[in-house]
């Protein structure tokens, strides 16, 4: 029979995450079931990281003869430049023996979802 802390006191979702790139869950709250028998996290009870960005757009006209305009126009996505992560690497065992530890990728974030700031410029002639 093993014994650790996680098994001591009572872990749930919440503290399970560390909010860490380099580790996102606990792997310590974690363990191998036994053979035949389902985990007891329910499903959707973890989350990965949140996304958050804000793009910004301004447009400038300028009118020209009769109905013709130009509109100059300046875009810029992800403005705050936040990083928004990908979700974690989900596999926590390797599946060879019933007492082993989690993985050390297990959590590990691997990559984003967006882009850094970008911006574009673009000029319109509406005649």
């Amino acid at each position: 029979m093993r014994t650790s802390t996680f098994r001591r006191r009572r872990r749930d979702p919440k503290d399970a995450v560390l909010g860490r790139p380099e580790q996102w869950f606990d792997p310590a709250v974690f363990v191998m079931q036994p053979p035949g028998t389902l985990g007891n996290s329910r499903r959707g009870a973890f989350r990965g990281p949140d996304l958050k960005t804000l793009d910004l757009s301004a447009v400038k006209r300028i009118p020209l003869r009769g109905r013709s305009r130009l509109d100059l126009r300046l875009e810029v996505f992800n403005v705050f430049n936040r990083p928004n992560f990908a979700n974690p690497t989900l596999i926590a065992f390797a599946g060879a023996s019933a007492t082993e530890a989690p993985l050390a990728t297990f959590g590990r974030i691997r990559s984003t979802v967006t882009s850094a700031r970008q911006m574009q410029i673009g000029v319109r002639l509406a005649f």
